[in-house]
């Protein structure tokens, strides 16, 4: 080996040393992170112990594992105790009955949608494709509001862990629980208990282990139910008109409600309430309370003018009670169906109420009578038009005294008008109280009463608004055709302007347009036959009053075809053919009951007998002697 490749070696030598403690100083420098060692930072990040089983294994998976932890323990800050039912896939559970599909969500455990069987929306009358959706999940939910960790919370916060099992009776029972940390003696139920058949079903909130935790307004937590009513019917503003809250008060033990005109409204319930409904035109969804009242709460209705989708947003907000310790089970119903008053009448608490078939003598008229008239006819598998044939032949023939004596009356006054002509005439420069003292001492020798005329067209007013509350609220209406009618509880439309007139509408209802023409021609045929105040020695008031009486009635017809173009075409139908029978009436009892030659022999003969002065009579003679004195 020569000595150039001696050197040659050395220097290699030198480089693979020089090399090895480069890299051993690197090393030093920057240590590798360990198996058994967790950054600082992430330490003070989780503020937790590390486990010792993360002491073993890949780095990656240490840090991954920590970041676990990190979230783990935001979740319990951020939800306390339910932070483990954060986290979890949305699914629906269904459940139907012979009456109703019912589709509930694992996440807020509640019902997201009702469908009613055998039910349609005006849009699917025809084809019957799909069953009526009550509400869906996008525009209706209830949860439980309470407060947890100084934090407000709601179950739909939260998933909840489902079951469903087939009990005695044909009930299927679905469970809903929301548990606490893991334990199964901590947790809140929603329980359902659906029947084989019928649209109400119970429902149960359970809470246990939980009264430390959660709480509410006067420890209680608050059932908070919304629902935007979706358009069903053909006119959403005749939905509007009836859509609101209706609530039973206990302690009056009587129904109430928001008023359905109100456009925003919050009210206060009652002390003790047993049922509130969110209720529709035709159908309703009600919270019942089985047991204890409810104590308290509000409700709420809101809508938009100019929403053509939902009808109006419905609200109630319903303090739930919860047990000082142990298990709290409070029990309610729901019910979803149509608002059908026999139906509603069969669960016996009072919920027909909310059928709003008018106040006072009205809702008295509608229930006892007209409403059982309707049913009965129906009940003979006649069609809802033919049903108001009847109903209205029947109406008019227990009114027919009341015609027979409105028409005598007015005959009566044109059989004395020859001696009223003369009596104006012998008192036409005499004082206008002297000249009503004669007219009214002829009434009395005559034996006629010039209001016997009025008494029964002011008997006849209850009927009428009665009915005007009835037929919007026939469920029997809904989607029945009749004639050119597709809809006897909608306008029966028989051309679209396709642009808005306003106050008229968008359309011609064309059995308001034979109402408005009836109406015509029974106030000219009346009259015709009945005699002029002037006539009849009516003073000059009496005179102006009439005359602006009949002004009225004449435009009145012309009036009718804006204030009923948009109301359902079973009303105006009624109100057409009642006016055609009243006419038909008034022209039988002239030409075969009134015989004026009789009914001026009857009068004649009244005349001999002695006018017997009613006690009022005598003091307002005297008073009227006084005024003359004084003058």
């Amino acid at each position: 080996m020569d000595k150039n490749t001696i050197i040659g070696f050395l220097l290699i030598g030198a480089l693979l040393i020089g090399f090895s403690m480069y890299n051993s100083d690197d090393e030093t420098a920057k240590p590798a992170l360990t198996k058994t060692e967790v950054p600082a930072a992430i330490k003070e990040v989780a503020k937790v112990d590390v486990p010792m089983a993360l002491t073993k294994g890949d780095s990656s998976l240490e840090v991954d594992s920590v970041r676990t932890l990190i979230e783990l323990e935001t979740l319990k800050k951020d939800f306390g105790l339910f932070y483990q039912a954060t986290k979890g896939t949305q699914e629906e559970l269904m459940v139907e009955n012979d009456k109703l599909k019912i589709w509930f969500s694992n996440k807020g455990g509640y019902i997201s949608k009702v469908e009613l069987k055998g039910y349609h929306t005006f849009a699917d009358r025809l084809t019957k494709k799909n069953d009526l959706n009550l509400f869906i999940k996008d525009s209706s939910y209830y949860q439980l509001n309470f407060n947890h960790i100084n934090k407000k919370f709601n179950t739909r916060d939260f998933y909840f862990i489902s079951s469903k099992t087939a009990g005695n009776d044909s009930v299927t029972a679905v469970s809903f629980k929301l548990i606490a940390e893991n334990n199964p003696s901590k947790f809140i139920e929603f329980q359902y208990l659906i029947p084989a058949s019928g649209y109400k079903l119970d429902f149960n909130i359970n809470i246990s282990g939980l009264e430390r935790e959660i709480s509410g307004t006067d420890k209680g937590l608050t059932f908070e139910w919304q629902q935007f009513t979706p358009k069903q019917e053909k006119i959403i503003s005749e939905e509007r008109k009836v859509a609101s809250v209706f609530y039973y008060d206990n302690e009056e033990e009587e129904d109430d409600y928001i008023s359905e005109g109100a456009r925003d409204e919050i009210e206060d319930l009652p002390a003790s309430t047993k049922w509130v409904s969110l209720k529709q035109q035709f159908f309703s969804s009600a919270f019942i309370a089985s047991k204890e009242a409810i104590k308290g709460g509000k409700v709420s209705s809101y809508f938009g003018e100019d929403d053509t989708t939902y009808v109006k947003r419905l609200k109630a907000e319903l303090p739930i009670p919860i047990a000082a310790a142990g298990l709290t089970s409070n029990n309610y119903s729901l019910f979803f169906g149509p608002n059908e008053y026999d139906l509603l009448e069969s669960y016996k608490v009072n919920l027909e109420d909310e059928v709003n078939l008018g106040w006072g003598i009205f809702g008295w008229v509608n229930d006892y009578i007209m409403k059982p008239l309707f049913s009965l006819f129906y009940g003979w598998g006649l069609s809802a038009g033919i049903c108001i044939i009847l109903l209205t032949f029947a109406i008019k023939m227990m009114l027919f005294p009341i015609t027979y004596k409105n028409f005598m009356s007015s005959a009566k006054m044109r059989v004395i008008k020859p001696e009223l002509d003369k009596l104006n005439e012998q008192n036409k420069n005499a004082d206008p109280l002297k000249k009503q003292q004669a007219t009214m001492e002829l009434y009395k020798k005559t034996g006629v009463n010039p209001m016997a005329g009025c008494i029964p067209a002011l008997l006849q007013m209850p009927i009428l608004y009665a009915l005007y509350r009835l037929f919007p609220s026939l469920m029997e209406l809904r989607q029945e055709p009749f004639l050119w009618a597709e809809d006897l509880s909608a306008y029966d439309s028989i051309y679209e302007f396709g642009f808005e007139v306003p106050i008229y509408g968008d359309h011609i209802s064309l059995f308001t347009i034979l109402m408005a023409i009836s109406l015509f021609f029974y106030t000219k045929y009346t009259q015709q036959m009945t005699p002029s105040a002037a006539s009849t020695g009516g003073g000059e008031m009496q005179q102006a009053i009439q005359k602006q009486m009949k002004i009225m009635m004449n435009i009145m017809p012309f009036l009718m075809l804006f204030f009923f173009n948009n109301v359902a075409a079973g009303l105006t139908f009624y109100y057409f053919l009642a006016n055609v029978i009243t006419i038909m009436q008034a022209i039988v009892i002239k030409k075969f009951f009134i015989n004026e030659e009789a009914i001026l022999a009857k009068i004649e003969e009244h005349k001999q007998k002695p006018v017997t002065k009613s006690r009022f009579q005598r003091k307002l003679e005297e008073l009227q002697q006084q005024q003359q004195k004084k003058r």
